[in-house]
């Protein structure tokens, strides 16, 4: 049901929305649909496809002009479009523009909201600086990194995903850093999602250890190391079966160097959570995240967790409580982690697993789209207030900022 106070209109622009399964996409549904029921009206901007959505959704989406991302067909490139949003924002003005892509749309979006006087806010939702030795071309990290500060800090605030992640930005310079969390669906996500039958399909009886990893099947996502440990810790006789879910470019150059692991493909959320449930730990050395939905619904799922240090790890998890971290990109330290985690007894293993679903009792998608929505109305309030005090009535010069 939506709020009855007068809302906000809200842009949300993107490269990426469902269909589309990840960490972004998911993310940016959710506050289309909370700010939604909060009584905002929302516009989503992303680029045009074949899928038209169910009819029902309590937002707008509105396409753009776009071309498929080189080798990564399942995702799309949002090209220049300023005459487009000029168009559109003549007609109905936003109150306000999120951009959750750093490409030739958002800066497109930057300059056409700086030429109606529209506040911009952006989200910080890839390491795209960090993803470019995945692709051997680390050669442009200073350029990407130096453009990514610029168009981030040409916005009123940026809002990155946890207290690690504003530190490190704020390292590199970036500017006006607000927190957005990430909450994750419990009643989805949760142990009742067990499924006997599925670790019988796997292969796995009561007493055998399932390691379960979930992420898009791709370069930057390290899951070339995510399958040798799992693989190693079979061989070792510490796990029974490896899991392995998602989808992308790699998912066929893996499933024949890992015969032995099982690769499910892309999943509906519904069966997604039966796989999460029906493990026993799940492994993460993805080094290129802003935050790791992945983690939060593991979790939730009464899955313990071995990851890296940083992200959502360091957030959420307690070493030896409902996981174990390991320093950043230290491979070696990981897999010992995931063979002491597999070592533990069936007790102590239930005991992390408990502690694992109680830990996500903070990551409440109320709350955080509460403060959210409460970020956006101060950005509104102080870009009025600055526009009041540079307009010519008062006798200032007006400002502004060449893009």
């Amino acid at each position: 049901m939506k709020d009855s106070r007068v809302g906000m209109k809200v842009c949300l622009l993107t490269e990426t929305f469902p269909p589309e399964v990840n960490g972004v996409s998911f993310t940016l549904a959710r506050l289309a649909k909370g700010l939604s029921e909060l009584g905002d009206e929302v516009q989503v901007l992303r680029p045009k496809r074949a899928y038209m959505g169910s009819g029902d959704e309590p937002w707008q989406e509105i396409d753009l002009p776009s071309c498929p991302i080189p080798n990564y067909p399942q995702l799309r490139f949002g090209l220049p479009c300023a005459g487009r949003l000029e168009e559109l924002w003549k007609k109905d003005r936003p109150s306000i523009v999120y951009l959750a892509t750093e490409g030739p749309a958002g800066f497109s979006a930057l300059r056409v909201a700086k030429k109606f006087s529209i506040p911009t806010v952006s989200g910080f939702h890839t390491n795209f600086d960090l993803y470019l030795k995945h692709y051997r071309i680390s050669l442009i990290k200073p350029v990407v990194e130096g453009y990514l500060r610029w168009f981030h800090n040409r916005t009123s605030a940026t809002f990155a995903p946890t207290d690690w992640m504003v530190e490190e930005l704020k390292k590199k310079d970036y500017q006006n850093l607000y927190i957005l969390s990430r909450g994750v669906d419990r009643k989805l996500f949760s142990p009742k999602q067990f499924q006997q039958k599925l670790r019988q399909a796997w292969g796995a009886g009561r007493n055998d250890k399932v390691v379960v990893s979930v992420s898009r099947i791709a370069a930057e996502k390290n899951l070339d190391l995510t399958c040798s440990l799992i693989e190693g810790m079979i061989e070792q006789g510490k796990a029974k079966k490896g899991v392995i879910v998602g989808d992308g470019p790699e998912l066929n150059k893996l499933k024949q160097k890992f015969p032995n692991l099982y690769f499910t493909g892309c999943l509906s959320k519904q069966k997604l959570a039966e796989h999460y449930a029906s493990g026993d730990l799940f492994l993460f050395s993805s080094v290129t995240e802003t935050f790791g939905n992945v983690v939060t619904e593991a979790l939730a799922s009464g899955l313990p967790v071995v990851a890296y240090d940083y992200a959502a790890p360091s957030e959420f998890i307690k070493e030896q409580v409902n996981g174990y971290l390991a320093p950043m990109g230290n491979e070696e330290v990981l897999k010992e982690k995931l063979g002491q985690a597999l070592d533990l007894e069936n007790t102590k293993m239930n005991e992390l697993k408990i502690a694992a679903r109680k830990s996500t009792q903070k990551a409440d998608w109320d709350y955080i789209l509460a403060k959210f929505r409460n970020d956006l109305t101060q950005v509104i309030v102080n870009n009025r207030k600055v526009s009041s005090e540079n307009s010519p009535q008062t006798g200032k010069c007006q400002s502004s900022q060449v893009l």
